[in-house]
């Protein structure tokens, strides 16, 4: 797991994925009432989620995907896991402890984007 984001960083504050996508008020939708992302600005063009230290962009494209995935660090991915599930999401890896140290499930957002939830085995 990498080092947690500190207050004060020496050079690099934040990355952020920019996904292009068919519909970009949809997609932010998506993200604001299903994964609990905030959402405050956006338009049919262009639109930023964020959810703590994880920011999202998106920009109004063609929508090719394939091949992508997103993965996300959190602290408690089963109470992740419930409160998702609980607003909806279809689940497309199930929740368990791999081998590889990493408890995860993976879930897909409406532009075919899976996005890869987990947290580091102790």
């Amino acid at each position: 797991m990498p080092r947690e984001p500190t207050a004060s960083p020496e050079q690099f504050i934040q990355g952020a994925p920019v996904l292009q996508v068919q519909d970009v008020l949809a997609t932010a939708a998506f993200y604001r009432d299903v994964l609990g992302f905030d959402w405050d600005f956006g338009d049919e063009e262009y639109c930023v989620v964020w959810r703590d230290n994880s920011a999202i962009h998106f920009a109004r494209g063609d929508g090719d995907v394939s091949g992508l995935h997103l993965f996300q660090w959190v602290r408690d991915v089963d109470a992740l896991h419930e409160e998702v599930t609980a607003k909806g999401a279809v689940v497309a890896v199930e929740l368990a402890s791999r081998s590889y140290g990493v408890r995860d499930f993976k879930i897909t957002d409406p532009n075919g984007v899976g996005l890869v939830f987990g947290q580091a085995i102790d």
